[in-house]
């Protein structure tokens, strides 16, 4: 297998694309919290957290990174929420 900083990185762009749920989870996963206040957290405007959310666009290189790592918070603090004390 090719291990050169290339190849690792194609690997983790790969990796973050397919963490990426689909629209509807990624509507779901972000709960009670504005559109707002997570595009400010991802860097991104209102609108990009809306297009991302209805399907209409898919997020991009550095904001991808961003998007995948909130969900990810969001998606464990549920997690958290959910499990039995």
């Amino acid at each position: 297998m090719d291990t050169t900083p290339v190849a690792e990185m194609v690997r983790a762009r790969l990796g973050v694309r397919r963490a990426l749920p689909p629209p509807e989870q990624r509507r779901a996963l972000r709960g009670d919290m504005p559109q707002q206040e997570l595009a400010e957290i991802v860097g991104v405007s209102q609108q990009a957290i809306s297009h991302w959310e209805a399907g209409i666009r898919t997020p991009r290189g550095v904001f991808l990174e961003r998007y995948v790592d909130a969900l990810r918070a969001l998606r464990e603090l549920r997690d958290e929420v959910r499990a039995p004390a």
